[in-house]
Order: structure tokens, then C-alpha cells, then sequence
């Protein structure tokens, strides 16, 4: 993927992410994880829940620079529609590569892994 390519996605998962938590049903989330990066001023919250048929319904909350945002959509993007097992294997090559993260947007898709790991912690599973 060339960076222009790279920049467009990010920037589409900025403007229209599609796993963006609605403020008013935070709460009725039974799982949640969060994970921040001082350094950058970002912060990532990443919701679970499982449905009756054992796969994994996902959102976040985020705040930080639009690379923030699109690693966040990715992952929840990414797990959703899967069983929680899944979880464990989604690795910062994947993000990396999903999204053309460059060497100093890395730390967003470490964000957003630890966010879901926490998450999963949360989960109980």
C-alpha cells in the first residue's frame, strides 16, 4: 500500500468509523478495557460483550490523533463476529500492516491491542 493509500484509509476511519461506542450505551457494556500513551496524549477504550451464539460484538472510545482512531476501528473490526480466542492472536504486524502504520504511528496499534487485551481480561475469558 503506498502512503498516500495508507493516509486515505486513516483518514476514512477517522472521519466514519464504523465501531465508534455511542456515549449513551457505554454502560450497557459488559466488558471494557482501556490503555493510554502519555506521551502522545492518547487514550484507548476498547468494549465487549459476547452474544448467545459465542461471538464477540466489539466497540471503542478513543482520543487522540486520527491514527488513534482508525487503530482502534481496525481491531474492533477485526474481532467482532469471532469467537473471544481470536483476541489472542492479533498482533501489531497485523495492524501495521492492515493500516500501513509508519514507524512513529506505531504506538497507536499498541494502544489499541492493549486496550483489547484489557478488554478481554475484563471479559473473564
Amino acid at each position: 500500500m503506498n502512503r498516500g493509500a495508507a493516509d486515505d484509509a486513516i483518514r476514512a476511519r477517522f472521519l466514519r468509523p464504523t465501531y465508534a461506542v455511542d456515549a449513551d450505551a457505554v454502560d450497557a457494556w459488559p466488558a471494557s478495557g482501556a490503555a493510554d500513551t502519555p506521551g502522545e496524549d492518547a487514550r484507548c477504550r476498547v468494549f465487549l460483550a459476547v452474544g448467545n451464539d459465542g461471538r464477540l460484538k466489539a466497540a471503542f472510545a478513543a482520543f487522540g490523533p486520527p491514527v488513534v482512531i482508525a487503530c482502534a476501528d481496525w481491531i474492533c473490526e477485526r474481532v467482532t463476529a469471532q469467537t473471544v480466542e481470536i483476541t489472542h492472536t492479533v498482533t501489531l504486524a497485523d495492524v501495521e500492516k492492515a493500516l500501513a502504520l509508519t514507524p512513529t504511528q506505531r504506538y497507536a496499534g499498541l494502544l489499541a491491542i492493549d486496550a483489547l487485551s484489557n478488554a478481554v481480561i475484563n471479559l473473564g475469558q
